[in-house]
């Protein structure tokens, strides 16, 4: 298991993030490790995006051995709530040296691959012998063209489910305490005397204790048991803040299909984005539509009873009618 010791410190510092390339690290984890777990439509989504684009490098790497490590270097620590896509793949391509070769020292030493028995893939030290700074340059553009090919689609959808759920654990913790729900993040995450624990599925080198003055916890659309990514022992290279990857409400990971005629994929972007009150304006911006053709979209919407409309100040803002966000399943 993992222990991660929080004092007074640490749990004021312990924290939300929404991450792009996070969940399309997620992905490539599920297409390498246990790709049976995903729905048809999303595994020949990643796998032909990986094959279409020669992604052989970001496949080893991002979806691990088959001891079941990824190297976190590809899971950048996110800045802000929410990172954009560039500035994550701007973070990949300048990760420092030294990070990049403790990572894949522990992935190809026991974590990933076991020289013994699961010999590390030759594109993977071919790739490394022109250099860790080419390493994480070429890393990080197969990463951009896997995910606008993957994952863009989908993100404005699985957005508003990941914000939706970080705004539900928030009301909850204004209502019940931080401790009752960090015990409800995950099956195997827990909250007990003043410790943060992560039970592994499988126990053994992958045991740890740290001291932390802060942890990122980023939801997912991808997986269904909380992950430990990023934190080591004291003395470890440019060290990092704990992340945990937990399991966003309702995971699945395929659009649902909608009965409703009016429904289709302009106006389910559209859905998906007024789980809290936006402007017209607001919508354009996000889903990078003019806002004449969201003004169009939402009238219909707003006809059909699908959406409210409120008058704030100069601003009128448009907001989904009851059930939950549409997403990934």
């Amino acid at each position: 298991m993992i222990r991660i010791r929080l004092g007074a410190r640490g749990l004021g510092g312990v924290r939300f993030a929404v991450s792009p390339v996070g969940s399309a690290k997620d992905l490539l984890r599920l297409v390498g490790y246990s790709p049976g777990t995903l729905t048809p439509s999303w595994r020949t989504r990643a796998t032909d995006a990986l094959s279409r684009h020669r992604l052989g490098l970001l496949a080893v790497v991002g979806g691990g051995g088959p001891l079941g490590y990824a190297p976190d270097f590809l899971r950048p620590e996110p800045p802000a709530f929410l990172t954009d896509i560039d500035t994550a793949l701007h973070q990949i391509a300048t990760t420092p040296q030294e990070r990049i070769r403790y990572e894949l020292a522990a992935a190809v030493n026991g974590h990933s691959w076991d020289p013994g028995g699961h010999p590390p893939p030759p594109q993977l030290l071919r790739a490394l012998d022109r250099g860790e700074d080419h390493f994480a340059r070429r890393l990080a553009d197969e990463m951009a063209r896997f995910w606008h090919e993957a994952l863009e689609p989908s993100w404005p959808a699985i957005r508003a489910r990941l914000e939706a759920d970080v705004a539900a654990r928030a009301a909850e913790i204004a209502r019940r305490g931080l401790a009752e729900v960090l015990n409800a993040l995950a099956p195997n995450l827990e909250w007990r005397d003043g410790e943060l624990i992560v039970h592994l599925r499988t126990e053994g080198i992958h045991q740890l204790t740290l001291d932390a003055d802060a942890v990122i916890l980023t939801p997912s659309v991808f997986v269904d048991w909380a992950l430990f990514c990023a934190g080591e022992p004291p003395g470890a290279p440019s060290p990092r803040i704990p992340l945990i990857v937990y399991p966003a409400a309702q995971v699945d990971c395929l659009p649902p299909e909608q009965d409703h005629p009016l429904i289709g994929a302009t106006r389910l972007k559209l859905l998906a984005e007024l789980s809290q009150p936006r402007s017209t304006t607001e919508l354009a911006r996000r889903l990078y539509l003019s806002p004449a053709t969201v003004s169009y979209h939402l009238q219909l919407l707003h006809r059909a009873g699908l959406v409210t409309r409120t008058r704030r100040s100069r601003q009128v803002l448009y907001q989904r009618l009851g059930g939950a966000a549409p997403g990934p399943r």
